[in-house]
């Protein structure tokens, strides 16, 4: 990941990288026309009737090669620099996360608070009813000429402790007026220990507030950072590409557009090997070790036959858009395009063409797909809840497309901007009826944790830096169907429908 890093020795660090690079371009575009010349001078040898000696030839070919090699150094710092810059958006989009976490945080600190708080004045309000029930009996006593003193001893006492401490005198009570105490002195402990919670979580919610702040200046400072690191990055790419122009004698315009087309390429090549990853059926369970002997070995046979079955099905579900769009589609989604072949039960080829929820099985008979066993832990697939419908999935997508051009907000959940997990969270409660947790991580956790080749519109998908770690996410997207998603990424991208990047995905999709 790229470590922006503002300190002096950075910037010096970089400014010398920059000469360097600018002195390398001189000598190669020097070399470079040195030896062209050397080369059309052999060319035009009718004109010069001495020939080029031994030595020309040598110094010609050695500005050649050096010219060669500096063309390579020169596309190896592109490919450098885009990765910098890919570095760079993520850094912004963990940032933007760790806001997110701090600001749920904060929300749900001070809506403790205020329960606390709520609590505390409905716990005062029982003591002083209890209290009053008090003073009513010893106003009853008085006028009946009862003894009065121990009811005093309660009401004259100043708080809890202090009725405690005169408990003798409770002694003297019975029936009524010695119940009427008990709840009095139940109902003020009860007051004080809400009280003092509700202080501890107005304090809990200010510290939690103040986290967010300042993790919202350090997003914004890291968005400044990403800023000034891309402007630098861009700006060294455009002498390189104007150097490598000059080295093979195209236009910046060619070499831009072929730099373009190679740094597309090296994605695309991640991104179908990230894809296949993802798509691949996950490991059938171990199965139990048998006593040896004769009964060990049918089960080893029946162990198999049920292995060929797990992986014949599963890869009749994957999806029928893998060769369709740049990220590929995952089949076997509702609203996914066809073109998936059908897996059959027992490992089969035959079947009917996907396009299904599930895949269809090798008679051509469509199933629903069902909730797989929980493996892999606390956030294993099959792990966590989907409340809601295929139906509500659509319309959770047709709803995000609305908002399609809306910006990138820290913390938005709306109407006029967004960030990642408040437009997935936003859609599914607008339209699709289901409540989603506040950030991408707790999403993650939330929703049913479901295999790649079982998508369909509305799904989620995730981002992480640590596929074992649903802390390390961050990001979050809606799958839209036809190998696409519909997200809100980061600063100056706004809402859009792109094709699905497979690229450190998280090894399960979730489903609301």
């Amino acid at each position: 990941m790229l470590r922006i890093d503002p300190t002096p020795s950075s910037a010096t660090d970089d400014g010398a990288r920059r000469r360097g690079t600018r002195r390398t371009l001189r000598l190669v575009t020097v070399a470079v026309v040195a030896a062209t010349s050397g080369l059309l001078g052999a060319d035009v040898a009718g004109a010069d009737p001495t020939p080029p000696s031994a030595q020309d030839v040598r110094d010609a070919r050695r500005a050649v090669d050096t010219a060669a090699r500096s063309v390579a150094e020169m596309e190896l710092r592109l490919a450098q620099l885009t990765a910098q810059a890919d570095a760079a958006e993520l850094a912004v989009q963990q940032a933007g996360e760790t806001y997110t976490q701090a600001l749920a945080d904060a929300d749900a600190a001070r809506a403790a608070s205020a329960d606390a708080a709520q609590r505390s004045t409905d716990a005062d309000a029982r003591a002083e009813d209890a209290r009053r029930t008090l003073v009513a009996m010893a106003r009853e006593a008085a006028r009946s000429g009862g003894n009065v003193e121990a009811l005093q001893a309660v009401l004259s006492a100043d708080g809890f402790q202090d009725v405690a401490r005169r408990s003798s005198a409770l002694d003297q009570m019975t029936g009524k007026a010695d119940e009427a105490v008990q709840e009095y002195r139940a109902a003020q402990l009860v007051a004080t220990v809400l009280a003092d919670r509700a202080r501890a979580a107005e304090q809990e919610a200010d510290a939690a507030e103040k986290v967010a702040s300042d993790a919202l200046a350090a997003a914004e400072q890291t968005q400044r950072d990403t800023d000034a690191a891309l402007a630098a990055g861009a700006a060294e790419r455009e002498t390189l590409i104007a150097a490598l122009a000059a080295a093979r004698q195209t236009s910046a315009e060619v070499e831009r557009a072929r730099q373009e087309a190679l740094d597309a390429e090296r994605r695309a090549r991640a991104d179908e090997a990230a894809r296949q990853a993802a798509l691949r059926p996950p490991a059938a369970p171990a199965a139990p070790t048998s006593p040896a002997g004769g009964s060990g070995g049918a089960s080893t046979g029946g162990g198999g036959a049920s292995t060929g079955g797990t992986t014949g099905g599963s890869t009749g579900g994957t999806p029928g858009g893998s060769g369709g769009s740049t990220g590929g589609t995952t089949g076997g989604s509702t609203g996914g395009t066809g073109g998936s072949t059908g897996g059959s039960t027992g490992g089969s080829t035959g079947g009917s063409t996907g396009g299904s929820t599930g895949g269809s099985t090798g008679g051509g008979t469509t199933t629903q797909p069902t909730t797989p066993p929980a493996t892999g832990g606390a956030y294993g697939l099959g792990t966590g809840r989907s409340r809601g419908s295929a139906g509500g999935g659509v319309a959770a997508v047709e709803w995000a497309k609305t908002q399609l051009g809306k910006p990138y907000v820290w913390g938005g959940v709306g109407p006029d901007g967004y960030d990642c997990s408040g437009l997935t969270g936003t859609s599914w409660r607008t339209a699709g009826g289901v409540s989603l947790n506040r950030t991408s991580r707790d999403q993650y956790k939330q929703v049913l944790k479901i295999s790649y080749d079982q998508l369909r519109p509305g799904d989620l998908v995730f981002w992480s830096t640590n596929p074992d770690d649903p802390n390390a996410i961050h990001h979050v997207a809606m799958w839209a169907g036809n190998g696409q998603i519909v997200e809100a990424a980061t600063f100056n991208k706004p809402v859009r429908l792109v094709s699905m990047r497979w690229a450190g995905t998280m090894p399960f999709a979730g489903r609301p």
